[in-house]
Order: C-alpha cells, then structure tokens, then sequence
C-alpha cells in the first residue's frame, strides 16, 4: 500500500491504491492493508479522491497537494508503526487513513468564483520522556483559480497565520497540535475561513481548543473584515447579536450567571465571526463566558434576521 499510495503521488492518475499484490508484501504497511478489508477500502478512496481532486487543480496546486501528500505517508509510518501492539496499530491505521480522506474532500472544491485547493503539513517524528509521538498536522486551503494580485497576496496571508498559529502552541512542540481551516464563504471581492485548533501539550490536564474566524475583503483593497464592513455603525446592531448570543449563552447555562458585559465583550469580536451562505456564525470559546465544561458555543443568525443592521456594501449575499 506504501509503494501504491507513492505512486499516487507521482502519477496523474491511478485506477486503484490497493491494487498491489497482496502475495508479494514485504512493508508492514503493506501487511496491515492486506489484513484489514476496511482500510483497504479506505486506501482505494482516498486514491481515487487524490487522483480526482490533482486533475482540478492548476500545476502549482498539484505540486502542493502531492507534497501534503507525501509528507502524510511518512507521517502515517512514524505514528502508527511507533511502538503499539497490533490492535492500536489498526486502530491508528483506521483513524488516520478516515481523517485523511475527509481532508481530501476539500483538495479541490468550488466555493464561489474560485477553486479552493489545501496545503497540508504533518509531522510524527519527535517523541516525549515516555516515548509517546508528538503529532502535529495543519491545514491551509489557497485560491488555485482565477488568480488574481489579491488572490496570491490572500493566499500568503493565510499560509502565515497557520504557520504562526502553530508556532504559538506547546512549548518546544512538545505535545499534539492540529489545525484544520476551511472555507465558509466566498465572492469575488470576499473570503471567510474557520480555522479550528486544538493542542494536548504533554504532561498538561487536558487540552484545549479554539476557533478562530478569518474573513478578508479582496477588493478594491485587501484587508480583514472589520465591522463597519458588515453593520451599519449607526445601528443597534452590537445589542441584537449581544441579545442573541445572551439568549443562547443562557439557554446552554442552565440557570448559571452570566454577564452580559462578558457577552457583549465576546461578540463583537471579528474573529468570532464567520460568514456563511445562510447567516453570520459567532464562535465562543469556552472560557470566554462560560466555564470549560460548557464547551464551544455557536450562535448562527440569519442574513434575513441582520438585515435592519447591514452596511449599504455589506459582504453578504443579496437580501431580498
């Protein structure tokens, strides 16, 4: 399965990446596959996803993809294969190659205007005191047509702030990263991400996550979205989402308090915000407002229901 799943790497196309001889294995890899009918399964779908998403793509969006590619394989061999008894090597094998594949979904997606490809990094070579892998694997989708000035420059943007994002983790890299980003919205002149962390620094309690919204305006000049992008500054619009967001906040509590200063402070905070097709999505850590134990709250409202408190050019889709 190695030596078929490197070809995919270098080849346009392949019919099938468990199409190898199951009779001539020598790779542990290869043994794993052969043993299990799931994950030779999901070793063909994620050929052919591969394969499907590459003929999309630009020649730079295939070189990139096939790097993330590459680097998954190696990143497969030094996690699962690291000291484990056959059950968890099956289960890492199993988890990762189902992870991989919905990654892949998004190798090549239209969103819009543009195609959207993914760079990809991965890495499982370093270890703790205990001999555990230190996992880390992030994600950043790139415009790979049209191509535009912006378009290149919001590519670089975005590519640094995951790279800088990662950086900012565990110390040392000593312990599990992940960061997977994808996009929610897009026009001509407007692109939303969401972009979902999570680090298990080793040695810690438990670990913790975030999410981090990332919506920039291409034209006429590029820029983050700031508020006077979206809502008429005049407006009550700081009250409705406080309101909104108070709303489901309690809901979720259960009788715990809340403050409202603490809402209002979460809320209006741009990065919290990600645009969709249907409505604004506000994104609240734990923490934020409410203790850990409540988790991540999503407060989804409507482009109908803002609509009193949109800008004039507001990013949205058309409003009737």
């Amino acid at each position: 399965m190695m030596r078929a799943l490197l070809f995919a790497c270098l080849l346009p196309t392949v019919a099938s990446a468990a199409s190898f001889d199951c009779d001539k294995v020598r790779s542990p890899l290869e043994k794993a596959v052969c043993a299990d009918p799931e994950l030779s399964a999901l070793d063909s779908k994620i050929a052919n996803t591969y394969n499907a998403a590459r003929q999309r793509l630009s020649p730079e969006g295939n070189k990139i993809l096939r790097d993330g590619q590459r680097q998954w394989l190696h990143f497969v061999g030094d996690l699962c294969f690291a000291p484990r008894n056959a059950q968890e090597i099956g289960i890492c094998l199993n988890s990762e190659y189902a992870a991989r594949l919905k990654q892949l979904s998004t190798a090549a997606i239209s969103i819009g205007p543009y195609l959207f490809s993914r760079s990809d990094s991965f890495s499982a070579k370093t270890h703790d005191d205990d001999g555990q892998v230190y996992k880390l694997k992030s994600s950043a989708p790139r415009i790979d047509a049209p191509l535009s000035v912006a378009a290149v420059e919001w590519n670089s943007m975005v590519a640094k702030r995951v790279t800088n994002a990662m950086k900012s983790g565990c110390d040392a890299g000593h312990g599990d990263e992940q960061l997977d980003a994808e996009v929610t919205y897009a026009t001509a002149n407007t692109v939303s991400i969401k972009t979902t962390s999570w680090e298990d620094c080793h040695g810690t309690a438990h670990g913790n996550g975030s999410t981090v919204s990332l919506t920039y305006m291409l034209a006429p000049k590029l820029h983050a979205l700031e508020a006077a992008d979206l809502f008429d500054m005049d407006t009550s619009w700081k009250d409705f989402l406080t309101q909104r967001s108070y709303e489901a906040l309690e809901k979720k509590a259960g009788g715990t308090r809340i403050l409202r200063s603490n809402v209002e402070q979460a809320v209006v905070n741009v990065l919290g915000w990600t645009l969709t097709q249907d409505g604004l999505l506000i994104t609240i850590d734990p923490y934020a407002v409410l203790a850990y134990a409540y988790g991540t709250t999503k407060v989804s409202i409507a482009w109908s229901d803002l609509k009193p408190f949109l800008a004039h050019n507001a990013p949205v889709p058309p409003q009737t």
